[in-house]
């Protein structure tokens, strides 16, 4: 192969990668995605046995796990802080609403489930304490699950840089 073609296609795996962890800390951007799809553009590139299949399986792993954190942990979260099960279905609702309503984003998406909690867990208990105690609890789930995804990027980006540099 061309030295053309070789520096086009790993500047196309550091683009991702960049985007990538750019995409970590702005949520409507899938960054441990793309940090995995320009991981594995570069071990198909190079070859998987030569990439090494334990080390593409690690990055996996972290993907799969951060890349999924903003699903879970505000749900953890906010069941931490107290919601119960209708808050939560309620916040849900409101995330997808206000991802709608409010198309700025990734606002949208958090003040509709933070609104949907309020609701849902005002509606069950009549206490507006109890639902700000859960709206908060899913606020932080959000925050915690960019810092997940955030640090789960770097982590993915330091095992790349290391095996790339040990090949």
């Amino acid at each position: 192969m061309s030295i053309v073609f070789e520096a086009i296609t790993f500047g196309v795996i550091v683009a991702f990668i960049v985007v990538g962890i750019i995409g970590t800390a702005v949520p409507i951007i899938p960054g441990t995605l793309l940090i995995w799809m320009g991981t594995a553009v570069y071990a198909w590139h190079v070859g998987f046995d030569t990439f090494g299949l334990t080390y593409f399986l690690l990055l996996s792993l972290i993907a799969i796990v951060t890349g999924t954190a903003d699903l879970w942990l505000p749900l953890i979260s906010s069941k931490a802080g107290g919601a119960s099960g209708r808050a939560i279905l309620f916040g849900t609702i409101g995330a997808i609403v206000g991802t709608f309503v409010l198309p700025i984003p990734i606002v949208g998406t958090i003040v509709g489930y933070i609104g949907g909690l309020l609701l849902g867990e005002y509606q069950k208990h009549g206490d507006w304490e109890l639902a700000k105690k859960a709206g908060l609890r899913g606020l932080a789930g959000w925050g915690l699950a960019t810092a997940v995804q955030f640090g789960g990027g770097i982590l993915m980006l330091l095992i790349f840089v290391i095996r790339v540099l040990t090949l």
